[in-house]
């Protein structure tokens, strides 16, 4: 039973930030399953990588 409860609550959790993950990870020009994949097996961390990410490409393409 602690493990459909685990599951129960995990997967919507990975799904979400892999969704989150690759939605910020598009807005910046990045691939697709590369970026989904990345976000379900490391969520919550992944969304915020891909922030920093798109940051730095931005402050990249503005000092250009």
């Amino acid at each position: 039973m602690f493990l459909f409860d685990t599951l129960f609550f995990a997967l919507p959790l990975c799904l979400l930030s892999a969704v989150m993950t690759v939605y910020i990870a598009h807005m910046y020009g990045r691939r697709f399953w590369p970026w989904l994949l990345f976000g379900f097996f490391v969520p919550i961390v992944s969304t915020f990588i891909a922030i920093a990410l798109g940051i730095r490409d931005a402050r990249r393409k503005g000092e250009q």
